[in-house]
């Protein structure tokens, strides 16, 4: 049995009337021993097809060999947020 952490991380965007837009969604998964990845997506909270429900964003594929700095670059690669919110992180473990 295999356990593999992963952590995922939210956060809200709104507009500049302060209209909610949507949620940025990292996941971190580790890939190896020594290396980690955080993948990216968009929520809006108005979509027009059911398939547009999670927007990944494939140009925002991080890799690190720290967790940390991985959250911290979350922030950072979100475009044009606006608000100060804060970003929440669970911590999941998956027996595989």
């Amino acid at each position: 049995m295999i356990k593999l952490d992963i952590w995922m991380g939210k956060i809200r965007d709104y507009n500049h009337l302060g209209h909610y837009l949507g949620t940025y969604q990292a996941i971190i998964e580790k890939q190896d021993k020594m290396l980690y990845k955080m993948t990216l997506s968009f929520a809006p909270a108005y979509t027009l097809k059911k398939r547009d429900k999670n927007n990944h964003l494939k140009d925002k594929i991080l890799y690190s060999s720290s967790v940390e700095v991985l959250k911290r670059k979350f922030r950072n690669k979100i475009p044009l947020l606006k608000q100060q919110t804060k970003v929440i992180w669970i911590k999941r473990g998956l027996n595989i």
